[in-house]
């Protein structure tokens, strides 16, 4: 049985192996016909099954929301958090000229196997890219969230802001964690509160396989808290679709 986020419990989670890219040996064990489930488990010891295949999405089999925004896409794009290279393909289907980004190699790797033309490992948090460099970034699968916390989020906007032309726009889907209803993640976000910890910075890993990879911050900023980052990082939030009754929206920022 799981463990209940209570704001005085201090659960205990599994000890397994730990390994670096675990997430991109699960992407590649998938592509290569093998099983497409895995775990993620969060620091109160809750835990999700996920499934692998959502990450080779052909355009007809993505949900609406993705195909609306990549059909606003324009110019040079910027695949942000790529993961399988589902998203880049599909713009490049497009004719568009797409770069795409990931922290995990085993990622990266898989990208360009899947025919993904320009895909480089980078730490989205430390991009090195010139001023300027792209018109649309894509962020799908809330990858905004790879932040971790407010004030990283205003780091990476602002760094966003350099790498984006003038009249450039950022195409994303984030989850705000104040649209759940749910006990159990309103208990989590107690527990962040008397931890000092912004209550929509999530602490996760992936499990697999016997193994687990380090714990990293995942970020699920209100809907408020984005529009007040944005301003202060030189954005405006201009189309805002929410696409499920909770916590999922869908975002054009320019």
């Amino acid at each position: 049985m799981l463990a209940a986020a209570l704001p005085d419990l201090e659960p205990a989670v599994p000890r397994l192996t730990l390994e670096a890219d675990l997430f991109g040996r699960v992407l590649w064990e998938y592509f290569q016909g093998a099983s497409s489930e895995y775990f993620i488990r969060r620091d109160d010891n809750y835990g999700d099954r996920d499934g692998t295949a959502r990450y080779f999405r052909s355009w007809d089999q993505l949900p609406a929301h993705h195909r609306c925004l990549l059909s606003h896409a324009r110019g040079r794009v910027l695949d942000f958090g790529a993961g399988a290279g589902q998203h880049s393909l599909a713009l490049q289907e497009r004719n568009l000229e797409v770069t795409a980004i990931d922290i995990s190699p085993r990622a990266v790797a898989l990208c360009r196997e899947r025919g993904v033309r320009d895909a480089q490992v980078m730490d989205g948090m430390r991009m090195t890219f010139d001023d300027a460099s792209f018109d649309t970034v894509v962020m799908m699968g809330n990858n905004l969230g790879i932040a971790g916390t407010p004030e990283g989020l205003h780091t990476l906007l602002a760094s966003l802001r350099r790498i984006v032309r003038p009249g450039g726009q950022i195409l994303a889907e984030f989850n705000d964690h104040t649209a759940t209803h749910d006990p159990t993640h309103l208990r989590y976000q107690q527990w962040n509160t008397a931890r000092g910890r912004y209550p929509g910075s999530v602490s996760i890993r992936v499990e697999h396989d016997g193994c687990c990879s380090p714990f990293f911050d995942w970020l699920l900023p209100s809907l408020g808290d984005l529009r007040k980052i944005c301003a202060e990082t030189g954005w405006k939030i201009n189309r805002c679709v929410q696409v499920m009754t909770e916590a999922t929206y869908a975002v054009g920022i320019s």
